[in-house]
C-alpha cells in the first residue's frame, strides 16, 4: 500500500472532487492526513492523505 494518497486518488473514494479536498483540508475541515502551505520560494501546497483516515470516514476496514 502506497503511504500516502493524492487529493485525485482520495476523491474517486469520497465522492468529492479534488479541488473541494484541498481547500478542505487547507482550511482544517477535514482530517485526511497533513496539508503543508508552500514555503521556501515555492508556490504549491502538498497533500499527505492516508488511507486509514479515509477509512475511517467511509466506514470502510471496520470490524
Amino acid at each position: 500500500m502506497k503511504a500516502s494518497l493524492s487529493p485525485e486518488e482520495a476523491s474517486l473514494q469520497l465522492g468529492m472532487s479534488p479541488r473541494v479536498i484541498r481547500q478542505k483540508m487547507r482550511l482544517g475541515e477535514i482530517d485526511l492526513g497533513v496539508a503543508i502551505p508552500p514555503r521556501g520560494g515555492k508556490k504549491h501546497w502538498l497533500f499527505r492523505i492516508y488511507q486509514d483516515k479515509i477509512n475511517k470516514i467511509t466506514g470502510k476496514g471496520e470490524g
